[in-house]
């Protein structure tokens, strides 16, 4: 019996099955129920509304959901009424056409919830070419595609309230089983074997860590928008503060205490490093757990056995210390030891607290601040898309490009070649992205899904003749798309593919569109790739100097928030928390920046290389920082506190202000640091604050070289 209950427990907190579920009975709703019912005229067009508003479906709590559902009612009935009307009138058709989905592409500076449903109104726009010219009256292709979004807004609602907080546990649970893998490879730092390979397992911390942000951030909006619910529950508060100790965690892995090549110098011959390995990879096991009861609304409990590993090295530590009484580099470890213990006590009291958890909703209403998407009126629409009228946004140089390939597919698709023109306009608009990298990559993507998907349809129309079996196939096919669209876009693109030769079949037109679809694949990946490399192209290597600037003021402004809580004493407010998350959330963009150089039109190794090394270095004062935030303690020592702010002005003026390093003055300071640590009665903490600046301006040098480098590598 308990087998069975673990089978439902585990298909219950599996979402994907669940959204695989909710996508099955949508399309078996508009294919094989319109069938059966007698309705067959409407299968496309309802099937396509259902898509397109699939597509626009964002998590929200229930009354922003019925918002959104009425509001993509009202735009898909206008746009596709509009169309229709303008089909005889081509040229008015195609000035309304780019227009309208460039205006719909700005909607996006309103916050990911308006950029969603912008996208599924812009895509329906392309469905409705599909039907023109095929209905008596105007209102009929509207009316269908608002019933398709009906029946998904009905499905959705229903699956929402079964489980109203599937997407807070799945965000927290992906939050923790990512700080697992982040510490698993920070594991790897303490391994000696990886002396030679520093600075690429650095990289690739950088690289995990940016996707670690990018899901505290979707964290934190499933999160707070369910807390600005007047029903918020104890669990939604519950989770609000698992999402701030995921915070918290993440600000201690992130810490950076020593140079990991010194480390190996001095204790690759003793037990302490890997047992400092063996205690980070249980940190890493505890997340997996903690990720784990998460999704099953379980009570997570610490294991005996992190609390006698972290026994054992302190006691190592201190027999190591007994032993090498004049060694100092072992206070390095103690910082690190004291790191563990801190992330280990904050386990240990979850595990306690969670059972008797009772707290007032009223306590965190100031935590909403965290997330301010909504808009309070038309001024403040006004503003939020009046930032983005300038070429300087990217959002709006991908908005002209859309006008513009949208103008050129229409034109291309009243040419006498172009029987299903509309299929340029679709390809254009999934493999048309922000970015040169993103485009680049779809294009090969899409190509390759579309001529897979048209071979093996060959085959499947040939052999499944009758109209139940292809809309059986039709629903699997549909299925599969959404499960994969996320995950591998060539796969995604092949089974959409199938799905449309196969819906289209009804029309008996299967065979016939098979050459013009890939005729017209290629066609939309050409005009795509032409808009993204000619129309203000946003290739990195022409932005550095902004994203540079931009993260280093980032940090500096975390640096800042840190030292007025070691000047005024240790505080969570609002204010240092987002600092925090904006330091991280501006070294993401540089480290996508980077990441995608290659992938750059005629790539330079020198700057690929230098860039390398600065997000390396650029992560590593980062975790610098964040050592000292994640062991802020009021401060009262005069001499140090003014060392902790020289070092702030020197790396503002150094890194913000272009003002030259004073490397004799550094070292000056670095020697000032060295003698004030030598002092028998300094505490641990003060130690840590001395250790930290001295990181800090041991890297600059290096740091401010690499960024001269890459400035004067830099295309204008």
């Amino acid at each position: 019996m308990n087998s069975y209950q673990q089978i439902f427990q585990n298909i219950k907190s599996n979402s994907t099955l669940i959204y695989c579920l909710q996508i099955l009975i949508v399309l078996t709703g508009t294919t094989l129920g319109l069938y059966f019912l007698g309705y067959e005229q409407l299968i496309v067009p309802i099937t396509l509304g259902a898509i397109a508003t699939a597509l626009t479906d964002f998590d929200d709590r229930l009354s922003i959901r019925l918002r959104n559902l009425g509001l993509v009612c009202v735009l898909f009935f206008t746009v596709s009424s509009i169309l229709d009307f303008l089909h005889p009138y081509k040229l008015l058709f195609l000035i309304y056409l780019s227009l309208s989905s460039a205006a719909f592409i700005l909607m996006g500076a309103l916050g990911q919830r308006y950029a969603t449903i912008s996208f599924g109104t812009v895509l329906l726009s392309i469905y409705t070419m599909f039907g023109l010219g095929e209905y008596t009256e105007w209102y009929q292709q509207p009316s269908y595609f608002v019933m398709g979004t009906l029946w998904y807004g009905l499905t959705s609602i229903i699956f929402y309230l079964l489980k109203p907080t599937q997407a807070v546990q799945d965000n927290l649970s992906n939050s923790f089983n990512l700080l697992s893998e982040l510490l698993m490879s920070k594991a790897k730092l303490f391994d000696p074997d990886n002396v030679d390979n520093v600075e690429q397992l650095l990289y690739d911390l950088s690289l995990q860590n940016s996707q670690l942000v990018q899901n505290l951030n979707q964290t934190k909006a499933s999160l707070l928008t369910r807390l600005k619910a007047s029903r918020a529950n104890k669990n939604t508060i519950y989770w609000l503060n698992l999402y701030f100790l995921a915070q918290d965690i993440h600000e201690q892995v992130t810490s950076n205490y020593l140079h990991y090549e010194k480390i190996h110098q001095n204790f690759s011959r003793t037990d302490l490093i890997y047992r400092i390995q063996k205690n980070v990879r249980l940190q890493a096991r505890n997340c997996q757990q903690l990720a784990e009861a998460i999704l099953k609304r379980q009570i997570f409990q610490t294991h005996t056995d992190n609390n006698i590993a972290l026994a054992h090295l302190e006691n190592s530590m201190q027999e190591w210390i007994q032993h090498n009484p004049h060694n100092l580099e072992v206070k390095n470890l103690l910082l690190v030891l004291n790191n563990l213990k801190n992330v280990q006590d904050q386990f240990v009291n979850l595990s306690i607290e969670q059972r008797n958890y009772q707290q007032s909703y009223s306590q965190h209403r100031d935590n909403l601040n965290l997330l301010d998407d909504d808009i309070h009126d038309l001024p403040d629409l006004w503003l939020k898309i009046k930032q983005h009228l300038t070429p300087n946004s990217a959002l709006f140089r991908h908005a002209v490009r859309i006008a513009f390939v949208f103008a050129v597919g229409y034109a291309i698709s009243l040419l006498p070649f172009a029987k299903n023109g509309y299929w340029i306009l679709l390809t254009s608009l999934f493999v048309c992205q922000i970015s040169y990298f993103a485009t680049k990559s779809r294009l090969k993507l899409r190509t390759l899904g579309t001529v897979l998907g048209v071979l093996l349809g060959i085959p499947i129309l040939y052999f499944v003749p009758s109209i139940e079996g292809q809309l059986l196939l039709t629903i699997i096919f549909g299925v599969y798309f959404f499960y994969l669209r996320s995950k591998k876009y060539a796969m995604a693109t092949l089974m959409a593919t199938l799905m449309v030769l196969l819906i289209f079949n009804l029309k008996g037109a299967g065979y016939a569109i098979i050459l013009p679809r890939i005729i017209d694949t290629l066609l939309g990946c050409l005009i795509a790739w032409f808009a993204v490399s000619f129309i203000w192209p946003d290739w990195n290597f022409r932005d550095i100097s902004n994203n540079i600037r931009k993260s280093s003021k980032a940090t500096l402004d975390y640096f800042d928030a840190v030292v007025e809580q070691y000047q005024q004493g240790r505080t969570n407010s609002i204010d240092y928390r987002k600092a925090r998350r904006a330091a991280h959330n501006a070294q993401i963009e540089l480290s996508t920046m980077i990441s995608s150089l290659s992938a750059e039109p005629n790539p330079n190794p020198d700057l690929i290389h230098n860039a390398f090394r600065y997000l390396v270095y650029s992560h590593s004062q980062l975790s610098y920082v964040s050592a000292l935030g994640s062991h802020r303690e009021h401060v009262h020592d005069q001499q140090i506190l003014d060392l902790m702010l020289w070092c702030k002005h020197t790396l503002t003026d150094v890194l913000l202000n272009q003002t030259a390093v004073n490397e004799v003055l550094i070292e000056t300071k670095l020697t000032e640091i060295q003698h004030i640590s030598d002092q028998e009665n300094l505490s641990d903490n003060l130690l840590l604050v001395l250790k930290q600046i001295s990181l800090l301006l041991e890297t600059l040098p290096e740091l401010l070289k690499l960024k001269t480098t890459l400035l004067r590598l830099e295309i204008k």
